[in-house]
């Protein structure tokens, strides 16, 4: 009998504490404190393929306020290397590109990935913007060529494509799949995050 007041006094010391964690992270306006933005860099596995995203929504002190403005919350994206990749090249030997800020919650991007055993290729140039810690809007150049498909011939989508994770995957995808070729062939461009 003592046994089961002790795991009832127990079950029920667990739901306070948990009651009490759940109070802790809502800040004073009644909303859920971002708790992404404060995961350290030890708690990062080092030998995955992608990181865990790093998602900063905090604002600065003169946009805390409620505003209208579309760009007074805005999202960042870890700088440095991400991996990117197009599925008919591999998804086992990722490419590389380099993310770094610009200013005005823009980002470039420049990369590449090439498959060792023939000519195929994905390489991406331009911009992006993140609109929220889902969705990239992205302003530039993607090009990709792969021997059997589109003849052969480079596959150039120039202009804006959007780019999101869904899922709970780890990268963001082009929304705009289609291959040049046309019909059902379908290009998964990926960066992670």
């Amino acid at each position: 009998m003592n046994q089961v007041k002790f795991f009832i006094v127990a079950f029920i010391s667990l739901f306070v504490i948990s009651c009490q964690q759940s109070a802790n992270d809502t800040n004073t306006n009644g909303t859920t404190a971002d708790t992404l933005s404060e995961i350290s860099q030890d708690t990062i596995d080092q030998d995955t393929i992608s990181e865990e995203p790093v998602v900063d929504t905090a604002t600065s002190a003169e946009n805390a306020q409620p505003s209208t403005d579309v760009k007074a919350t805005s999202f960042k994206i870890r700088e440095g290397k991400h991996n990117i990749s197009l599925q008919w090249i591999s998804w086992d030997d990722l490419g590389e590109a380099e993310i770094e800020y610009v200013g005005d919650n823009k980002y470039s991007i420049v990369g590449e990935q090439r498959n060792p055993d023939n000519s195929d290729y994905l390489k991406i140039n331009g911009t992006i913007e993140p609109v929220s810690d889902k969705k990239l809007a992205f302003e530039g150049t993607i090009e990709s060529q792969i021997e059997h498909l589109n003849q052969g011939q480079p596959c150039v989508r120039d202009g804006s494509q959007v780019f999101e994770s869904t899922k709970n995957r780890k990268y963001w995808r082009m929304q705009d799949m289609e291959n040049c070729e046309g019909g059902r062939v379908l290009d998964y461009v990926d960066i992670y995050f």
